[in-house]
């Protein structure tokens, strides 16, 4: 049994809202906005992490994961403050189509890695990631990286993209990313529609 003073890593799903619709996303039905699956729309707020995470629990705390599941964390109006509030390494999952160049920067001050959702180059982008835009991404990379931000590129393969994944990990090269994260879940078994 585990018992609470051993607890080092926490995983939070910050926000269940998303401004992709990713076909093969669980938050909706294969990137349909107007079916709703039961899923809350919420924030955690940074008054429900204050109490659900006390000082002096979060003094044991050595990293903390905002994963994008049932919506992207960069969603959350408090972001920026929750981070400074938890003051640990944090790894943030996005999409990262969102915020502006201001965020961005100021993002990259504190202990975070963020994991960039690049599938593909510019043509090949968009066929997963919907309703994101490739060079506000890359834009917003470059902010966060200039900045002093860590960043990683983690690509999804699937057989539209797969073609090119030399070609977007020396461009991660060259845009500063930290690391070339390519992941193959097996996507291309389910189902896409228009």
């Amino acid at each position: 049994m585990i018992t609470i003073d051993q607890v080092k890593h926490i995983e939070l799903e910050l926000s269940s809202y998303c401004n992709a619709s990713c076909p093969l996303c669980p938050r909706n039905l294969f990137g349909y906005e107007k079916i709703d699956l039961g899923y809350t729309k919420k924030h955690l707020t940074l008054d429900e992490i204050k109490k659900i995470f006390n000082k002096k629990f979060l003094k044991q705390i050595e990293n903390f994961t905002f994963e994008g599941n049932f919506g992207d964390p960069l969603m959350n109006p408090e972001l920026l403050p929750i981070v400074e509030y938890l003051n640990t390494p944090i790894d943030i999952f996005t999409n990262a189509s969102l915020q502006d160049e201001k965020f961005w920067k100021t993002l990259a001050k504190y202990p975070v890695t963020v994991y960039f959702a690049l599938d593909g180059l510019e043509d090949t982008h968009i066929i997963y990631r919907r309703n994101t835009d490739y060079n506000k991404i890359l834009n917003n990379a470059k902010a966060f990286i200039s900045s002093g931000g860590n960043a990683v590129w983690k690509m999804i393969k699937f057989e539209h993209n797969k073609h090119q994944v030399s070609a977007a990990e020396s461009l991660s090269k060259d845009l500063g990313f930290s690391k070339f994260e390519l992941v193959d879940h097996g996507r291309n078994s389910g189902p896409v529609f228009d």
